[in-house]
């Protein structure tokens, strides 16, 4: 999980990627929040259904 922006800007965590540079939704993952200083508790709703898609797959 990475804590990123949004469409709006907002803060919300992603789903990184295999790669680890990129997010399940498309986003670049570009910078890092401080440990222990994630702004929020909202995910990226494009990024959960990628995995749920993902995880349903491997079930």
């Amino acid at each position: 999980m990475w804590c990123g922006s949004d469409d709006a800007g907002e803060p919300v965590w992603h789903v990184l990627a295999t790669d680890k540079t990129s997010t399940l939704c498309g986003v670049d993952k570009k910078q890092e929040w401080p440990p222990g200083s994630e702004p929020t508790d909202r995910h990226c709703f494009p990024c959960m259904r990628a995995f749920q898609r993902t995880m349903q797959k491997t079930s």
